[in-house]
């Protein structure tokens, strides 16, 4: 049998205690929530890394069975789904397998987040014949803006601006690009503020 002893009384939290834990919480919470974030983010970054690398992997065996020619042309929005470039491209043929899908770009139009460089057939360009341009430097895929349906970043002006994402993982980190050696970063415009339009492989300074 429990016996209180005299002088002993239970005592709970009182309401200031208890708002000085509440508070306490909040605030560790403040600062854990920036490191999530950011934890996040930089996870999304890698996926998105992946994928574009996994589509040129895909452009590569393309090209080896096709005399080096990187993807084929003209097979974009404005045709039905399965006669869209992916199709050719990817085994087995889908016109959106999950790799075209960055998971930074939560509203993708035609369920793709990244776009060809049309510079390169324009100059008949093919794996080994990169025009004196190092093949580090030639972008061949990157990423669109969300609301753009197109597959190519077309070789007209203004198209580069109206097409592409530049900060999609953030002002200081930009967006991602696949190059011809195959090798996929990070890049802001800043970063290749050295090129007329950085996803041309010829053109490389601006005019004296």
């Amino acid at each position: 049998m429990f016996v209180s002893l005299p002088g002993r009384q239970k005592r709970g939290f009182s309401l200031v205690e208890l708002l000085v834990v509440i508070g306490i919480i909040a605030l560790l919470m403040s600062m854990l929530l920036p490191a999530v974030a950011k934890a996040n983010a930089n996870a999304r970054n890698v996926a998105c890394k992946s994928n574009l690398h996994q589509t040129y992997l895909a452009i590569l065996a393309y090209s080896q069975d096709n005399k080096d020619w990187m993807f084929p042309v003209g097979l974009g929005a404005g045709l039905p789904h399965e006669k869209r470039w992916p199709n050719v491209v990817f085994s087995p043929p889908k016109w959106n397998p999950p790799s075209l899908r960055c998971p930074a770009d939560l509203d993708a139009a035609e369920e793709h987040s990244y776009v060809l460089n049309s510079h390169i057939p324009e100059y008949k360009i093919r794996f080994g014949a990169t025009k004196g341009v190092a093949s580090p430097e030639i972008i061949v895929i990157g990423e669109k803006r969300s609301g753009e349906p197109d597959y190519y970043m077309d070789a007209k002006d203004g198209d580069l601006d109206r097409v592409v994402e530049y900060y999609r993982h953030g002002l200081y980190v930009g967006s991602n690009y696949a190059f011809m050696d195959g090798h996929v970063t990070s890049k802001t415009p800043e970063d290749l503020r050295n090129l007329i339009d950085p996803w041309d492989p010829v053109v490389k300074t601006p005019a004296p």
